[in-house]
């Protein structure tokens, strides 16, 4: 599909996560390419793409490469449910991702045979080719995250870095590990790709992640707390487009 205006694509994981936010929108057209589903639409007459990924990084990635080579997204809205590292966050709670890293791209330190493991040494690290292998966080576009701060959620948010990896941890040293020494605020199993090719695409990108489950807190998963982030993310799509418009 060749659009007129390059569209505001949006990407989350699950059906359970989009749900509300379809229901909202009227004339969506179905389209399955590769085996993922985008979903056609518009608001306020401005045409959005929303992109069911899967769930897990290798997932993201390759809805999103498709989603870029079909759509030309001008901008891209990553959002969904998330673990909280933090107990200043609640069930329910936002996040307003400012920035993202790879949680699960590391570099153990060595260990002689039988002395087992230790994860609070483990190196944080990207690995690239034709560089030096370094520590990477991923920024969101500081236009996005302004207008959130300027829209911000009914419910209590806080700002900050997005963990992302195929992993759920559940060890309370390696929770509180993250959030002291990288600031992580919470864990999904996407968004870093997402983060990786919009960079490396030159597109604005931002993440909002409502927080799930606080194993800290004694918080168990509720994926249906994703409902009230929809309602969110129709809001803030309606703003962007409208200072998209003012701006031009």
């Amino acid at each position: 599909m060749i659009m007129e205006k390059r569209p505001i694509l949006v990407q989350v994981a699950m059906e359970v996560e989009c749900r509300k936010l379809l229901d909202k929108v009227v004339h969506v057209k179905e389209v399955m390419d590769s085996g993922y589903l985008f979903y056609e639409f518009e608001i306020d007459g401005y045409p959005v793409v929303l992109s069911l990924s899967k769930v897990g990084l290798i997932e993201a990635a390759s809805s999103l490469s498709i989603a870029i080579r079909k759509y030309r997204p001008k901008v891209i809205i990553n959002y969904g449910i998330a673990g909280a590292t933090t107990n200043k966050l609640h069930v329910s709670d936002m996040v307003i991702g400012t920035s993202c890293m790879n949680i699960n791209s590391y570099r153990t330190s060595f260990l002689e045979k039988g002395m087992g493991s230790c994860p609070e040494k483990w190196e944080f690290l990207t690995f690239l080719s034709g560089e030096e292998d370094r520590f990477v966080s991923y920024s969101s576009s500081l236009e996005l995250v302004d207008l959130a701060i300027d829209n911000p959620p009914l419910t209590k948010y806080l700002c900050g870095r997005i963990g992302s990896g195929d992993v759920w941890n559940r060890e309370i040293d390696r929770i509180l590990f993250l959030n002291r020494e990288y600031g992580v605020l919470c864990e999904d199993m996407e968004c870093v790709s997402t983060y990786q090719i919009a960079e490396d695409r030159n597109i604005p990108v931002i993440s909002f992640k409502m927080i799930s489950d606080n194993i800290l807190l004694g918080e168990e998963y509720n994926r249906e707390v994703g409902i009230y982030l929809q309602e969110y993310i129709y809001l803030y799509v309606s703003k962007l487009i409208e200072k998209m418009c003012e701006d031009n």
